[in-house]
């Protein structure tokens, strides 16, 4: 039978010992050095000696670099093991209890994280970015999105298509490896819900990230 862990518990274990053990074990199984790692990750190598004698306490940044590193889904850092999915799944994320970071363009908090494996990513977005200058570049990912805007107003800005207003309550579906920014319409940040399909939760970060000053920051 499959474990749950709440997303409240996910966020706790990102400072438990267990993090260093189970970074190291996953490390030990696919037979890679720290300096592997560190070639894979983009971290340095006494980051990541680090982080597996527990010195140190990762950014979410870190830990989706980690991931990569390791070449595994970011969930395999938070379970004890692959575990077999069962056909029928319940994931519940209490309001304001998902694993927050930050960029300089949105506020992410990621819902339903105690599911591994999961084929859609929801996610609940606070849009603060006012011009696609503010990206650097349009973002590109696999797969597909959809969203609905929760309050405020917000810009879709899509590479084949012209900029469309949206207010609360309008909803947009497209094709996510065309190139896609949501913008604030107006003085106030907008709230949205998202889902995407096909994009990992690295690439997506990542993808929305690497254009900002700001890194991803987790609590």
């Amino acid at each position: 039978m499959t474990s749950i862990m709440r997303s409240a518990d996910i966020a706790k274990e990102l400072s438990d010992a267990n993090l260093g053990e189970r970074v190291r074990a996953l490390r030990a199984a696919a037979n890679l050095t720290i300096k592997d790692v560190a070639g894979g990750s983009g971290l340095s190598a006494s980051t990541i000696s680090k982080i597996e004698n527990n010195l140190l306490s990762p950014t979410y940044e870190s830990i989706i670099r980690l991931a990569r590193g390791l070449d595994v889904d970011i969930s395999d850092l938070f379970y004890d093991g692959k575990k077999e999915l069962p056909s029928g799944r319940r994931s519940i994320t209490k309001s304001g209890q998902g694993i927050q970071f930050r960029t300089k363009n949105y506020d992410y908090e990621m819902l339903c994280t105690d599911l591994i494996g999961k084929k859609m990513i929801p996610i609940r977005t606070r849009v603060k970015a006012r011009e696609v200058r503010d990206f650097g570049q349009l973002i590109r990912h696999n797969g597909e999105e959809v969203l609905i805007v929760l309050s405020g107003s917000i810009v879709l800005q899509t590479e084949f298509y012209a900029p469309i207003i949206l207010e609360a309550g309008d909803s947009a579906y497209f094709d996510s490896t065309m190139g896609h920014v949501c913008l604030v319409n107006g003085d106030a940040d907008a709230e949205i819900f998202w889902v995407c399909t096909g994009a990992d939760v690295i690439d997506l970060v990542e993808s929305a990230a690497s254009n900002t000053a700001e890194g991803a920051i987790a609590e």
